[in-house]
């Protein structure tokens, strides 16, 4: 649960009794992950040295994934154990100051004010030549990617955050914790980190790997457990993935954890989370859709992300149905739209419109202001008759996320936002907010090989009609309550993995699950039987505290009023952190230490930030400035620097998606109707055009010519279907308009192609 000592995210610390930079000693990082299925127990410990003859104050800021449920904190040092309990923020952090203040050490964790996948560790009064050990627990629920891999992500990355100058995180975060006088204190000594990994459970794994880390994994002869450890030392300038490939991913998966029977609340019942993964017809996709795509071009996007972006916004423009509506929108310190009128009718003339924007597309804008582009799009009412999708690509991250997830929400009756985030540091709370309170579907993309991959799954789910009127019930014997967790009903979206909570009485018997819906005129009905159920007993409760997390978010997402009792209420009860509750605390047993007051001065080597939102300081070891503690880094070259500032003065791409990339170039050549030009193709076979249209057994020539094209997918790109498939589907289309005989045109196509090298 580290931070990247190249960003000054991580750790600092403070002492009263001097006015010079020290340094801080972070021994080692040691984190432990178990997995068993679609859930991952993390545990983490953080060793600090104090070297100084004066107590020190440490602060360690560590991002976490938004969903994560954080319900466990102590402290161990000279033997004695500092465990941390959950109270009401404000309680908590007196609690913490006054223990300070008295000499007392004590330990405070909490998310950050501004959001949800930051939390925010105080070690107080951490005595002279003492060593001490932080150890934090937490829970992740895991869903299965569109490859069938089962994505555990450890945020160790915390990218600069951009703050807009109107936003109200636009402050130096957590003034009220940096006393004045008081001085930062820097890790320069390189720590060890090390990350250990077992999988077990049900699930047969096939598959063990990593594409940010060297790992060493140990399968067992069953396969149904494995040790994971690393071959070599993370390079903490990204976070530390791994991906498990079970032999039956989506095979409906369901637990129910005993509860705590003299637990209070939802501690007490037991807890059933459902693992699904719901189809839906193919017939279900419309065109009655007004789609607009949200592209991130700050210059932080320079580069191959920015390639990428590119290359999907084709993939994306080609596999939009005849007969909708769309609209591009690029965004950085300030934004653009296509068609600034509104979102226009897919034909020839807006496709080339779009393309030429397409082919042009840089990371020219400068910051990431993500709020204003939203509110404009939201400023114009959607089409009449067609549902409004949103699809935003960032690799940004913003401190306003409150702020954004408010604005969808208030609109999410009307419109559904997808997102994807994009590399490594990307906010999940941003991310995954915005999809939550848009009603969409999000996915956080670690390789530039892979946007195309997740994006077009995305498109996949925005363009499929909405099932509506869903319903979850289960039958109990004898008849109980049983309640979802979160109250509302899941969002289902055809294929994806569908995870859902329940509390169910501890003295029954379940016999089904029934997830019910309606899809256009047809009713939907997903049943769960009860020899899908398997029972565990879990002392660290984890699916209990992963269901009171997603009820903290949803609440979040919701802001319904006087919610705020019902919060803390289940915070305290769970342990689970939340915006209004931390974790708290104190040495009773050690000696206190003694303080001596000083006048109050700021150190001088802070420097405000407004564009970062916060401040710049020196590094956190070696001897080149790259830190950047609340604020921007400072990388090594100014262009990469600027470009992080917000300056629109970045370099721009030059190379065009098509490059060098034989799928874009087929991508490319399509018509907006499905179809290609026989020229086209021709030139794609490396065949001349006369040849072709010589062995033509259709009607038209544009009917042979796509045959040929989709032939020419399925030879060269069928391990990229998902990324073509819509588009695939409208040239399907275009032949059934041009009344062809579909299947003996692509036998035809595909023995001319097979019988050429």
């Amino acid at each position: 649960m580290t931070m990247s000592p190249l960003y000054g995210w991580g750790l600092w610390g403070t002492c009263l009794q001097e006015i010079e930079q020290k340094e801080v000693d972070l021994v080692s990082v040691k984190t432990h992950v178990e997995i068993r299925g679609f859930v991952a127990q993390v545990s983490s410990s953080l060793t600090y040295l104090n070297n100084y003859k004066d107590p020190l104050q440490v602060r360690y800021k560590v991002p976490v994934d938004e969903g994560a449920a954080v319900y466990k904190f102590e402290a161990h040092l000279d033997g004695r154990t500092i465990t941390a309990h959950c109270m009401e923020k404000k309680a908590a952090e007196k609690v913490y100051k006054d223990a300070v203040k008295a000499g007392q050490t004590a330990v405070l964790a909490r998310e950050d004010s501004n959001s949800s996948d930051v939390l925010n560790l105080l070690l107080g009064n951490l005595p002279p030549g003492t060593q001490a050990e932080l150890k934090l627990s937490l829970v992740m629920e895991l869903k299965v990617q569109t490859d069938g891999g089962v994505s555990f992500v450890l945020p160790t990355f915390l990218k600069p955050r951009y703050s807009p100058a109107n936003s109200p995180a636009n402050s130096f975060h957590d003034t009220e914790e940096i006393a004045k006088g008081q001085n930062i204190m820097f890790v320069r000594k390189q720590y060890a980190y090390e990350v250990k990994a077992r999988v077990v459970g049900a699930h047969r794994i096939a598959q063990i790997t990593s594409h940010s880390e060297l790992l060493s994994v140990d399968i067992s002869e069953d396969a149904l457990s494995a040790e994971v450890s690393q071959c070599r030392s993370s390079n903490y300038d990204r976070d530390w993935t791994m991906l498990i490939y079970y032999a039956d991913p989506y095979k409906t998966h369901v637990l129910r954890e005993t509860g705590d029977r003299s637990g209070v609340g939802l501690m007490k019942d037991d807890l059933l989370m459902v693992n699904l993964f719901p189809e839906v017809p193919a017939s279900s996709f419309s065109n009655k859709n007004e789609v607009i795509f949200v592209v991130d071009r700050s210059g932080s996007m320079q580069g191959e992300t920015m390639q990428s972006a590119r290359a999907t916004l084709l993939l994306f423009l080609k596999s939009l149905p005849v007969g909708c509506f769309f609209n591009i929108v690029s965004f950085g310190s300030s934004f653009s739209f296509l068609f600034p009128s509104g979102s226009e009718m897919y034909n020839e003339e807006t496709l080339a419109k779009a393309s030429a924007l397409q082919q042009n597309m840089q990371a020219d804008m400068g910051g990431t202001e993500i709020f204003q582009p939203f509110k404009a799009i939201y400023s114009q009412p959607p089409k009449a008759g067609y549902a409004r999708q949103i699809l935003l690509i960032s690799d940004g991250s913003v401190w306003n996320v409150d702020q954004m997830t408010e604005l969808v929400s208030r609109h999410a009756h009307e419109s559904r936002v997808f997102a994807v985030g994009i590399g490594h540091g990307a906010s999940t709370s941003l991310i995954r907010g915005v999809a939550r309170a848009g009603k969409g579907r999000s996915e956080m993309v670690f390789q530039q090989d892979k946007i195309q991959h997740k994006v077009m799954g995305l498109v996949t789910s925005m363009l499929q009609d909405s099932v509506h009127n869903v319903r979850v019930s289960c039958e109990v014997e004898p008849t109980s309550r049983v309640r979802l967790v979160p109250k509302v009903p899941p969002i289902i979206f055809g294929g994806q993995h569908l995870i859902l909570y329940a509390r169910i009485p501890a003295d029954t018997v379940v016999k089904s699950v029934n997830i019910q819906g309606s899809l256009s005129s047809k009713d939907l009905n997903f049943v769960v039987k009860d020899s899908d159920i398997k029972v565990v007993h879990d002392e660290e409760m984890s699916l209990h505290r992963l269901a009171a997390r997603a009820q903290i978010n949803q609440w979040q997402v919701d802001q319904e009023e006087d919610i705020s009792d019902d919060m803390i209420s289940l915070s305290l009860a769970t342990g689970v952190i939340s915006r209004l509750t931390a974790l708290v605390g104190v040495d009773h047993e050690g000696n206190a230490v003694a303080r001596e007051e000083k006048q109050d001065c700021m150190p001088h080597m802070m420097m405000k930030s407004r564009r970062c939102g916060g401040a710049r300081l020196r590094p956190m070891f070696g001897s080149q400035p790259k830190s950047a503690l609340f604020g921007c880094s400072q990388p090594e070259s100014a262009q990469a620097y600027q470009a992080c500032r917000g300056s629109s003065k970045v370099s721009s791409d030059s190379v065009q998606p098509a490059d060098g990339d034989p799928l874009m170039a087929i991508v490319s050549k399509q018509r907006f109707d499905g179809s290609w030009l026989l020229e086209d193709v021709a030139e794609l076979c490396g065949v001349a055009c006369a040849v072709l249209g010589e062995r033509n057994p259709a009607k038209t020539e544009a009917a042979w010519a796509t045959a040929l094209a989709l032939a020419l997918l399925e030879k060269r790109h069928a391990e990229a279907r998902d990324q073509w498939s819509l588009l695939a589907t409208k040239a399907r289309a275009f032949l059934s308009g041009c009344q062809e005989d579909a299947q003996a045109l692509a036998e035809a196509a595909r023995a001319l192609l097979e019988a050429r090298p």
